[in-house]
């Protein structure tokens, strides 16, 4: 009789062993990941720097349409650039991608908006349904 509780007390000491092996290795678990986790949004945090405004295609001349906006530099500092155009068609491939000063390559201050401008013959926008802009700071 002292076999089988020695036997059982030995099974409860192993049984109660692994759970608290479990637990550790879930607490381990838990912390790595939430360690990577809160790493990998401080990593990826980024503010916005600047916001598109305005942005339309003008179709106004037959020999040349001009893609023109103005981007608003949302920094505590003055900011200098050009913006590049993907030129997409209507399986979201870019056809045509291209580059454009803004403010004429010049810096342009905090809150403030500058324009931009790129004109090309309407043959470049053949099969174009949509364009994005995306402003680089130099």
């Amino acid at each position: 009789m002292r076999e089988k509780l020695a036997n059982i007390k030995k099974k409860e000491n192993e049984i109660k062993i692994n759970h608290k092996k479990i637990i550790l290795v879930l607490t381990l678990t838990l912390l790595i990941s939430c360690g990577f986790e809160s790493s990998d949004k401080s990593n990826d945090y980024s503010t916005t720097k600047t916001k598109v405004e305005n942005l339309k295609l003008n179709k106004e001349n037959k020999y040349g349409w001009a893609v023109v906006g103005m981007i608003r530099n949302e920094s505590s500092s003055s900011i200098k650039g050009f913006v590049k155009i993907k030129f997409l068609n209507s399986n979201k491939d870019i056809v045509y991608s291209t580059m454009a000063r803004v403010n004429d390559g010049d810096y342009f201050g905090p809150g403030q908006a500058a324009s931009f401008d790129y004109h090309a013959a309407p043959s470049k926008f053949d099969g174009v349904t949509e364009f994005l802009v995306e402003f680089v700071e130099k």
